[in-house]
């Protein structure tokens, strides 16, 4: 599964407008696959079903075919009418008792000479398959030599008693029959053709032994004649059996010939409908003859459209699968360049698709008295499709799907007008989904949309109760079988395409989350300050109609590379020693711009989606490590001898309007926090000054906040920041407010350093931020 991630993670990356056509060319071929062969065919009307329409006349003339199960059922009637045929094999049973005659004359030899050599008994009995034991051979010896009475055994049982009874049952059931296969496989009362050569003979079957039937019955044979002579029984059996084969061959081959000619015979056809003939009026009821006539015309079309070539049926098809498609890419060139350019999403759509179009190919291929087409789940892909994307998305993407649906099912657009409406209604239950158990409350509304439509229909053309209800059942199984699948589906497609959906955010927001409770425990004052940033920018974020939940949720995991090294940052320190007095500022800059490549690191470790991460490189843009750089000016007494670069986070800058408030969300709150008696005023300045100073920098010239989203966004950070900060308030005076810089080190000097600018370049920056105005 991993590899499949990481290889959609690369289709990801490429914006390749060829892998996009490959894409969109692979589907159309796909589909028009899945497209019924010849010309169009009609919807399904079911018996029962008042014909709404003009009356209908026949366009050409064409046969009455029966009903398929009908025509099954009279074949298979043929099929059972045919013998079994049993070629009678003569010449095996006269080759067998031939050598039983051998056997006892070669047999009797033997035990007259008194042969102990056991080679010389090997080769005489070598033309024979038996093989006697130690036993057996004492047992024939004394009944060979009960009949020259040398013994006083009865000679009953003697060895040519012995002959006899055995060629006298061997002869017996070559007499009665012994078949070649288990009997249990046919018909208790089956009847067969025994046949030989010219001659055939219907006869029942079980009259017949089979070969595993053959040692009971030699065994009850032979204990009835030799009484408490159980090695004499013993013997004769083995002997018997020995000689005995199967002498009613099955002839497989010729009875499936035989069954397939009298099938073949079954006529497909019940009747002929002329050209122009009437084949229903209008309101006319539609009776299982009538239905048959229909049914007969539908497969007449198809018939003549198979001679059309091929080639140029599947061109039209593949022109009228590109035409439907065109509407749901133009849609998404035009207004989700994001899907556009991420040929990952691309694939998905196009997958959930697939597996739609195969649901509804399948319902066209299983035949059956229910209404499979209510089972074809498009609510499922809307209901995906909007929490993945959007609601605006997902109903494009119905809107097409229900007409290709339609197309497979052969021009049944009744079908697309329900799917339509019950995706409509699904989307409608899921647009502003905080949960994943929201899910489940889409069954109720999507059996509305379908009950709608199949009401509205059935009325139409004066369906039956029975019909309808059948309907009704199918598509009530629908609506609890669509939010199922896209509940399992979700959680497969969120691991492979590595997407975070509402519901991913909903639970990445979660502060009983691994990596945030790791955070908790190793940088408490790191998690203090991410939980305050997330409230702000959430709050900003929804007041300017942005995504909030993914402005909180990166809020809340934009500083977790600070628990690699919480002593080293000042919300940590809790009064300890600060250990950047005793470091070189270029080295405590690169220490502080750290925390965002070892955060990425963190964020990998965990799979945190991509535009989580986003968050963590961006939330500092490129902005100076002002205290550090200011320190290294200080201790070089020029400028010019600091490299500026070594004193700036990597970026980039903030991309997304949510990216770009948490960044302001960050700077607002570490600043806020470095107020000394913080008052509205102050806090309001505060939140002025830092919001101008990163739009001046450049910090936000990548994302698309305008100057309204920005006024917003600073009544929303002052109406929370005051609320936070209440307890601390004093009125009325207006005091210096604190621009902040990202500066990650002393809380002592920070502060000093708030209420008095270190030098003339910071109060210039001031007083330029000082004249614009927000509003």
């Amino acid at each position: 599964m991993q590899k499949i991630s990481r290889l959609i993670h690369s289709l990801s990356e490429q914006n390749s407008l060829t892998a996009k056509w490959i894409i969109l060319g692979s589907f159309v071929v796909i589909i028009a696959l899945m497209f019924p062969q010849g010309l169009s065919v009609e919807s399904d009307y079911p018996v029962g079903m008042i014909w709404a329409e003009n009356d209908l006349y026949a366009p050409f003339a064409f046969p009455i075919y029966k009903d398929d199960r009908e025509y099954q059922r009279e074949r298979e009637l043929a099929s059972n009418k045919v013998y079994k045929v049993f070629e009678e094999n003569q010449s095996v049973v006269e080759e067998n008792l031939d050598s039983l005659q051998r056997f006892f004359k070669v047999l009797e030899r033997i035990i007259d000479r008194r042969k102990e050599d056991e080679s010389e008994v090997k080769a005489v009995l070598e033309n024979f398959p038996i093989q006697f034991r130690d036993s057996e051979w004492r047992t024939l010896w004394i009944l060979r030599n009960a009949e020259r009475r040398k013994l006083g055994t009865p000679p009953t049982y003697s060895l040519e008693k012995l002959r006899r009874d055995v060629l006298l049952v061997v002869n017996g059931l070559y007499l009665q029959g012994i078949v070649d296969v288990r009997k249990s496989q046919f018909r208790d009362d089956e009847l067969i053709a025994k046949r030989k050569r010219t001659n055939e003979q219907i006869v029942p079957l079980n009259k017949y032994l089979d070969k595993y039937e053959l040692g009971k019955s030699v065994q009850q044979t032979f204990i009835s004649g030799y009484k408490r002579e159980n090695d004499t029984v013993s013997l004769a059996m083995k002997i018997a059996l020995t000689f005995l084969s199967p002498n009613l061959i099955y002839q497989k081959e010729q009875t499936e010939r035989e069954i397939q000619f009298a099938e073949d015979l079954v006529p497909r056809t019940v009747g002929a409908i002329s050209e122009s003939e009437r084949i229903i009026a209008k309101r006319e009821r539609i009776t299982p003859e009538i239905k048959l006539k229909l049914d007969s015309m539908r497969k007449a079309k198809e018939e003549r459209g198979a001679g059309i070539n091929v080639y140029v049926t599947f061109l039209g098809k593949s022109l009228r699968i590109f035409a439907i498609m065109w509407m749901i890419a133009m849609y998404i060139f035009l207004f989700r360049k994001k899907i556009y350019n991420d040929n990952a999403k691309l694939l998905l759509i196009s997958l959930l698709f697939l597996f739609t179009a195969f649901i509804a190919f399948l319902t066209v291929q299983i035949s059956g008295d229910l209404p499979l087409r209510y089972l074809i789940v498009i609510p499922a892909v809307s209901m995906i499709l909007t929490i993945i994307f959007d609601s605006r998305v997902a109903f494009y993407s119905t809107v097409v799907l229900s007409l290709l649906v339609a197309g497979i099912r052969g021009n049944d657009y009744s079908i697309a007008l329900s799917s339509l409406v019950a995706g409509a209604f699904a989307i409608y239950t899921v647009r502003d989904i905080k949960k994943r158990t929201q899910i489940f409350r889409s069954i109720i509304f999507v059996f509305i949309g379908y009950a709608i439509t199949i009401i509205a229909l059935g009325l139409e053309r004066y369906e039956s109760m029975e019909i309808l209800g059948n309907q009704l059942l199918v598509a009530s199984f629908n609506a609890i079988l669509s939010p199922m699948i896209t509940y399992g589906l979700l959680i497969f497609m969120e691991k492979i395409f590595k997407i975070s959906t509402e519901l991913t955010l909903v639970d990445l927001s979660d502060l009983n989350n691994p990596l945030l409770k790791d955070l908790l425990h190793k940088a408490p004052g790191s998690f203090h300050h991410s939980v305050s940033v997330s409230t702000l920018a959430e709050s900003a974020a929804d007041a300017i109609g942005a995504n909030g939940t993914l402005a909180r949720v990166g809020g809340l995991y934009h500083d977790i590379g600070k628990m690699m090294n919480p002593e080293l940052f000042v919300e940590n320190q809790l009064g300890t020693e600060n250990k950047h007095r005793t470091m070189s500022p270029r080295k405590s800059a690169r220490i502080i711009a750290a925390h965002i490549e070892d955060g990425i690191a963190l964020a990998k470790d965990h799979n945190l989606p991509s535009n989580v991460m986003d968050f963590i490189v961006m939330h500092h843009g490129t902005n100076h490590i002002g205290f550090f750089y200011e320190k290294a000016v200080r201790q070089k007494k020029n400028k010019g001898d600091v490299n500026e670069n070594d004193f700036r986070y990597p970026g980039p800058k903030p991309t997304t309007k949510e990216t770009a408030i948490v960044m302001l969300s960050d700077g607002v709150e570490a600043s806020t926090r470095a107020i000394i008696e913080p008052t509205i005023d102050k806090i309001e300045a505060n939140v002025d000054a830092l919001i101008k100073q990163r739009l001046l920098e450049g910090e936000l010239d990548e994302c698309t906040l305008n100057l309204r989203d920005l006024n917003r966004i600073k009544e929303s950070f002052v109406k929370i920041l005051v609320g936070i900060h209440h307890s601390r308030l004093q009125y009325p005076e207006k005091e210096t407010i604190a621009p902040a810089n990202g500066y990650d080190g002393n809380e002592t000097e920070r502060s000093k350093r708030i209420t008095d600018p270190a030098d003339g370049t910071e109060k210039r920056l001031q007083r330029t931020i000082d004249n614009i105005d927000l509003k």
